[in-house]
């Protein structure tokens, strides 16, 4: 990609660019801002550094690139973390600065930054990329500090510091010295007083003179004043304003060009305003939408637990033509009316699972997905998401069905970078990495995608795997948890063209990770790490026709977060709850009926419970002779098989009291109307869908009828499920319950 680099001179900022080009891209011209006043080193702000703005206008030189300056007229007006358009804020300075490079410069998509760990700088770059179509690069996002001061000094990167303001450190001292020679200074006081050794606490600022990308010339800093902020006796800060420099060629028979120094362009305030290209668009597909829903049915499903959360399903039969676009905009906008119907908006929405009947109309899709779910709706944070392909023709669906679970309070915190980094992969449109709401962390499926590059990795099946719980674990990392210790359940979706031994591969990546070591098992890995350890999670496969982007896997995990979840209220000790695994063998009777005799039976039913909390637990379906049961779908009878509704009903309705008996009341001590959501994956080709839904329904109904509480299913017709590759059922039940005692 094309990219404008914003530059404010210092380490960061530099070594961002250095990190770009090693990913392929191109930096094409440099932006900057600077105070109004050119007198004035430093400007209070939290987004920018002003210190040695005199010399941007060097280092444009020294690369040989053009620079685009605007000066600094807002303020900080908007200091909550996540920004919104906001008149007279100096981050609204920066979009009218990259406005005019891409002006300039229209084949520019990307833009680079040097943040490393403030969330306050990289969502409000992130914040100006969206207006703008651009791509946010962030390679040094969530890098450990330690490390990435070394790379950088060892990349070349020859910078002084030209403000300080931390404890042991001295204005007279320290300013214009070298970045390599204080670096062991930086790394002692970081071992005293847990200081940032790469200055993301404010300790210090930096000022690159020389780097591999300046070709023509490097900086040479003659003279400079120190100028005393604050002469606090504990932390003084002190600012270096350089009064003399010169540039130097870096090849000595080379002649500086005077001429480089004219291609900086000064943006000042009469920038066109930015054209408004979508409400035109939007407004049309409101009208089609309208005409659309007089004559088209959407199928729901809903999920009303007593304690406030939701779970609603739609989806369209296979008898509504209509194409992508159209069913994914009635589905979106039947959820929003029904969320509506119980005072919730998009912003209340967790999770967001979406089945397409085709990967190829992924692209639509998500274009529709972006109209309808905006982060103007969803102020705290937009959900996360998972995406595939399932078996909708096959179970007489249309082209989409859509889950959505939703809670009535606000208290979801979301994790959601856009940037493109070396952390995990990016979340550019309108759904979040994780969302973290009463203590369950709800993970955005993962790909196997090398983030800085957000391709696929190459090699097969098992590597896609690996990068896949790398991703993940990154995630988890990010909220002080970890896969290993702290899943509570993780569905990993394969794609059914996987050959067996891929299969096989990919199952055993799972576990060799799971039950590994930690790789950095340091102080800081042994304080994420709760002394309500999940040993044993909830783990099944489901096999899917495609996943977004081709991939062989991806992984969708959830896990606990500790975080004093407990009320005052509660009889019982913290000390004596944990998490209990679940392994319940069915019953040996069916009704009158002996198992062995049947030709279909329960699988023992595993899950992961922390008793009156939260529970999640599944069961299977088995079949031992496939295709003798009306219920089977073979090469014979398929589509007109009869099926033994009796029979289904009796072993359905096994399941479910199962799982409502002997997991949900018993073990977990949860009651069935506190369940949130109740997921029935089936084999589509070997199982009618009607049947199966006549039978779930009426084992559901008669719980709804002795104890006056409604569980709805979300049937997903799939390519199998299971909770191993090496087997493949005919149904899996996935339940999850939860207390309102399970709290963020």
């Amino acid at each position: 990609m094309k990219v404008v680099a914003l530059v404010s001179g210092g380490k960061d900022s530099c070594y961002a660019m250095q990190r770009s080009i090693d990913f392929g891209h191109e930096i094409v011209a440099l932006a900057n801002l600077l105070p109004a006043d050119d007198d004035v080193d430093e400007l209070d702000s939290f987004m920018f550094q002003t210190v040695g703005h005199q010399m941007i206008g060097a280092i444009a030189q020294c690369m040989g690139l053009p620079l685009f300056r605007r000066r600094i007229r807002g303020t900080s007006r908007l200091q909550e973390l996540r920004y919104k358009k906001t008149d007279g804020d100096e981050v609204e300075d920066l979009e009218k600065l990259l406005m005019a490079v891409k002006q300039k410069h229209p084949d520019i998509n990307a833009v680079s930054s040097g943040a490393i760990a403030s969330n306050y700088q990289r969502l409000r770059v992130e914040s100006i990329c969206s207006r703008l179509g651009l791509i946010s690069l962030a390679y040094m996002w969530e890098q450990d500090q330690a490390t990435l001061l070394q790379n950088m000094i060892d990349s070349g990167i020859h910078a002084v510091l030209v403000k300080v303001a931390a404890i042991g450190m001295d204005p007279y001292k320290h300013l214009g010295k070298d970045l390599a020679s204080v670096q062991p200074y930086l790394t002692h006081l970081a071992c005293l007083y847990g200081s940032n050794v790469c200055g993301e606490g404010g300790e210090y600022e930096s000022l690159t003179l020389d780097s591999p990308l300046f070709k023509h010339a490097r900086i040479v800093l003659d003279e400079f004043e120190v100028t005393l902020h604050s002469p606090d006796q504990i932390a003084p800060v002190g600012v270096l304003h350089p009064t003399k420099f010169h540039l130097e060629a870096k090849d000595s028979s080379a002649k500086l060009s005077p001429g480089l120094l004219s291609s900086v362009y000064e943006v000042a305030d009469d920038m066109p305003e930015k054209e408004e290209m979508v409400m035109k668009g939007e407004e049309v597909s409101v009208i089609e939408l309208k005409n659309i829903r007089s004559s088209v049915e959407v199928l729901t499903t809903i999920i009303s637990q007593q304690h406030g959360i939701f779970t609603i399903c739609c989806w369209l039969s296979n008898s509504q033509k209509l194409d992508v676009q159209e069913e994914l905009g009635l589905l979106l906008s039947t959820v929003e009316k029904t969320l509506h119907t119980k005072g919730l908006t998009w912003g209340n929405a967790v999770y967001v699972r979406l089945f397409l009947e085709d990967m190829v109309s992924f692209g639509v899709a998500n274009e529709v997905y972006v109209k309808n779910i905006t982060e103007q709706k969803c102020e705290r944070g937009v959900p996360s998401r998972c995406c595939m392909q399932v078996c909708l023709p096959e179970a007489c669906m249309g082209g989409a069905l859509v889950e959505v679970t939703a809670a009535s309070d606000l208290s979801k915190q979301v994790l959601h970078v856009q940037s493109i980094s070396c952390w995990a992969p990016s979340c550019i449109g309108p759904y979040s990495q994780a969302t973290l709401h009463r203590s369950i962390l709800h993970m955005a499926g993962q790909l196997g995608l090398y983030p800085p590059t957000m391709a696929l990795v190459q090699g097969g099946a098992a590597l896609e795997m690996q990068q896949a719980l790398k991703n993940c674990e990154a995630v988890a990392r990010a909220f002080k948890v970890s896969l290993r210790n702290d899943s509570v359940a993780i569905t990993i979706y394969c794609s059914a063209a996987l050959s067996v031994e891929d299969q096989v591969q990919v199952e055993r990546c799972l576990y060799e990770f799971l039950e590994g070591v930690e790789e950095d098992d340091d102080n800081e890995s042994q304080s994420m790490r709760t002394d309500l350890k999940i040993s044993n999670p909830l783990i099944f496969f489901v096999l899917v026709p495609a996943l977004p982007k081709g991939a062989a896997v991806e992984l969708e995990p959830s896990l606990y977060v500790n975080s004093s979840i407990y009320n005052d209220n509660d009889s019982e000790s913290d000390s004596s709850l944990s998490w209990k695994h679940v392994h319940v063998e069915p019953p040996t009777t069916i009704g009158s009926s002996v198992v062995r005799n049947r030709t279909l039976a329960c699988s023992p039913c595993q899950g992961s419970v922390l008793p009156r909390k939260y529970g999640r637990a599944s069961i299977c379906i088995s079949n031992f002779s496939a295709g003798s049961l009306g219920l089977i779908n073979t090469s014979e009878n398929a589509g007109e098989a009869r099926v033994d509704l009796e029979e289904l009903q009796e072993l359905i309705s096994s399941a479910v009291a199962t799982l409502r008996f002997r997991v949900f009341e018993e073990m977990a001590r949860l009651s069935w109307n506190e369940v949130t959501a109740f997921r029935v994956y089936y084999d589509a080709i070997a199982v009618h869908a009607a049947p199966l839904y006549t039978a779930v329904t009426k084992a559901l109904d008669d719980f709804r009828i002795a104890e006056g509480c409604s569980v709805a299913p979300t049937l997903i017709p799939v390519s199998g499920a299971s909770f191993t590759l090496k087997i493949r059922e005919l149904v899996l039940f996935d339940v999850t319950a939860a207390s309102t005692h399970l709290q963020t």
